[in-house]
């Protein structure tokens, strides 16, 4: 059995998505950055950033997230 994984959130720079991914790990849930098109130099331009867990976490991770971190007032968080 292979494990499946969603999109919980999404974000214009993987400093964001590591720190979203630090406060999952900090409750014991494992997460995954997918950017394969992620650009340092110039956020959401080439695509965003995504933050995934296993299918069982995803309802806890978006709450926990929701509750525990909210990037800084003027980023851009698409969801």
């Amino acid at each position: 059995m292979t494990d499946q994984f969603q999109t919980v959130k999404t974000y214009l720079t993987i400093v964001e998505a590591e720190m979203a991914k630090s406060v999952l790990a900090a409750s014991g849930i494992e997460s995954f950055i997918h950017a394969p098109h992620a650009n340092a130099l110039y956020p959401g331009v080439l695509g965003e950033v995504r933050l995934q867990v296993r299918d069982g976490d995803v309802d806890t991770a978006r709450d926990l997230l929701d509750r525990e971190f909210q990037p800084e007032p003027d980023s851009e968080t698409t969801r």
